[in-house]
C-alpha cells in the first residue's frame, strides 16, 4: 500500500467515524419528529420528563482493558458490544455499557465515541 493510499483509507476511516457521529447526533431529531401526540390518550400537557438529570449519567473516558483470560468481572455468557476500528478489537460489556451509555476511547491516535 502506498503513502496516497494510506491517506485515502485514513481519511475515509475518518469520514466514516464523523458520519456515525452525526447519525447518532441526528437519530433522536427523526424519531421525536415522528411521534403522533395527536391521538393520545391522555393529556399531553400532563406528560412530564423523567430520568436523570441532564450530565447525570457519566460518560466513561480512558477505559482500562484486560486480556480475555483476566476479565474475570465478565460473565462466559455476558453480552458484549464489540468494535474494531483500523484492525484493533475491543469488547464493552453491555452491563457496564447501561450505566454509563457513552464510552470516550481512543484507536490508537483516532478518538472513538461508542454509544449503547
Amino acid at each position: 500500500m502506498g503513502y496516497s493510499e494510506a491517506m485515502v483509507n485514513k481519511y475515509r476511516s475518518r469520514q466514516n467515524a464523523l458520519l456515525l457521529v452525526l447519525l447518532i447526533a441526528a437519530l433522536p431529531l427523526l424519531v421525536a419528529a415522528s411521534w403522533d401526540l395527536s391521538k393520545s390518550s391522555i393529556p399531553t400537557s400532563e406528560i412530564m420528563g423523567g430520568g436523570p438529570p441532564r450530565d447525570g449519567i457519566p460518560a466513561l473516558t480512558s477505559p482500562k482493558f484486560v486480556a480475555v483470560k483476566d476479565a474475570r468481572f465478565v460473565r462466559d455468557d455476558e453480552q458484549v458490544l464489540g468494535v474494531v476500528v483500523n484492525g484493533i478489537a475491543k469488547a464493552y460489556p453491555t452491563r457496564i455499557l447501561s450505566w454509563h451509555e457513552l464510552v470516550n476511547d481512543y484507536y490508537r491516535d483516532l478518538p472513538v465515541l461508542v454509544s449503547w
